[in-house]
């Protein structure tokens, strides 16, 4: 049965005593918890506020009278929040009360407030936090800002398998824990995963991915997601550029044979004819065992850039270059 509040006639501004339908006024043994309001954004609120209401137990929140999103038991969501002074009515197990109170919603795009019976655990802004306050309460320093205004690549991270989308949108499954967003825009993005039995919601929240960067959003089982890594693209981007020219080796054995290249072994055994791609310039050591007779025979062999190298291996002569050339289209 939904529960109706009635302010009545007369009280005290900052008393509200409270009716629940033809009941007796609540005690005021109850204690009004603290609110503190930390807003997550600077933008304004074009389509309403984001509002997110975090208690330090299992809690029902109720914001204005109204019911939001329940993100896990102790977070809930409400969207297109009209900023303004709202009333925050809390309840914990069995309907126990844990806070009745007002706050006041400023014009941002995403604001948090954060629920706490114990003065130690309000973070406040310009305040240190004290021993025992939760792990979601504690402050976390800014992200620096970007003026890069080209896309992202956002990699998202679950603790199980899931389901991830960005501003709505599914990206491209590495792996049953990990999804990978590519031409994101740069400003605050919704994220949110969901998995596991009943596809039931994992982590939802905001995070603002910076311009021209590789970021990695981690998303825990408390409902959190965290911007935990943040690169610079072009900058991971420049040993690419300037690493030399790979090359390309042909292994041909007289017999059937095994290749070893520094010690890893490269194609498959009992093979006459093998090539080896992507191999760096430089020297490299090369052994051939041949499967029949069980010789080895070794060689250094001193590898170019952008060539193509043909070598002969026998057991009576052993490993040699027949003939080297530049790859084709190479200058």
């Amino acid at each position: 049965m939904r529960r109706e509040w009635t302010r009545i006639p007369g009280a005290a501004p900052r008393e509200y005593p409270l009716v629940r339908g033809s009941h007796p006024v609540m005690s005021l043994r109850w204690p009004l918890l603290s609110l503190s309001l930390l807003v997550s954004a600077p933008a304004l609120a074009v389509d309403g506020v984001a509002v997110r209401v975090r208690c330090t137990e299992k809690c029902t929140v109720m914001l204005d009278g109204k019911n939001g999103f329940r993100v896990n038991d102790t977070t809930w969501e409400f969207k297109g929040i009209t900023p303004g002074s709202l009333r925050i009515d809390a309840t914990g197990v069995l309907s126990r009360p844990l806070a009745g109170s007002f706050v006041v919603i400023p014009d941002v795009a995403t604001a948090d407030v954060f629920l706490a019976s114990n003065k130690r655990i309000i973070i406040e802004p310009g305040s240190s936090t004290m021993p025992g306050t939760p792990d979601w309460a504690e402050p976390k320093p800014p992200t620096p800002a970007s003026t890069s205004t080209a896309p992202s690549v956002a990699t998202v991270k679950c603790q199980d398998d899931c389901t991830v989308l960005l501003d709505g949108k599914q990206g491209l499954r590495r792996d049953n824990r990990t999804w990978e967003f590519r031409d994101v825009a740069p400003g605050q993005r919704r994220v949110e995963g969901s998995g596991g039995v009943f596809n039931r919601r994992q982590f939802v929240g905001y995070v603002e991915v910076p311009g021209g960067s590789e970021v990695t959003i981690q998303g825990d089982s408390k409902g959190r997601v965290t911007l935990t890594e943040q690169k610079d693209l072009e900058a991971a981007k420049q040993p690419e550029t300037r690493a030399a020219p790979t090359s390309l080796v042909h292994v041909r054995c007289t017999k059937p044979c095994t290749v070893m290249m520094d010690g890893q072994r490269r194609g498959t055994s009992n093979a006459t004819n093998l090539s080896l791609r992507d191999v760096p310039p430089g020297e490299h050591a090369l052994e051939v065992d041949f499967t029949v007779g069980g010789k080895l025979r070794r060689s250094t062999l001193a590898v170019p850039a952008s060539h193509e190298l043909f070598v002969t291996a026998s057991e009576e002569h052993g490993v040699q270059v027949t003939n080297t050339k530049p790859l084709t289209g190479t200058p």
